[in-house]
């Protein structure tokens, strides 16, 4: 379960950015968090940030979408395009905060920080906006 866990904060929030690398991507900084949550409040470039991560999330495990479809109770055929809308959505309203960010990527596995995160995910992106 805490390999989903991670698996749910961690890697798409990297992988599904705007930025695009053949190498790993090194983490945030959190002046370039602030510019992508500012960049997506608008919900234009918010879809299309989403829709990119969506087609990145279609080349993860069969078993990995399936584990996260169940622990974000939604259909494994939509997991890639529910979780990439419901992250960046959260993120653009402040849902997943830098420290969030910062916490997971550096795997310290904080409880709290879990939390925040799946009930940010857990929401239908329509539902966060502000």
């Amino acid at each position: 379960m805490r390999r989903v866990l991670v698996l749910l904060a961690a890697g798409p929030l990297l992988a599904c950015t705007a930025q695009q690398a053949a190498s790993p991507v090194p983490p945030m900084t959190a002046a370039q968090y602030a510019g992508l949550q500012h960049a997506i409040g608008d919900p234009k470039v918010q879809a299309a940030v989403a829709a990119g991560c969506a087609d990145r999330m279609k080349t993860h495990p069969a078993e990995q979408l399936a584990d996260m479809a169940a622990v974000l109770d939604i259909d494994v055929a939509d997991t890639p395009r529910v979780y990439c809308e419901r992250l960046f959505a959260a993120v653009a309203r402040g849902a997943i905060s830098y420290d969030d960010y910062a916490a997971v990527q550096a795997e310290k596995h904080d409880p709290e920080v879990m939390r925040r995160m799946l009930r940010a995910l857990r929401q239908p992106a329509d539902e966060q906006r502000v």
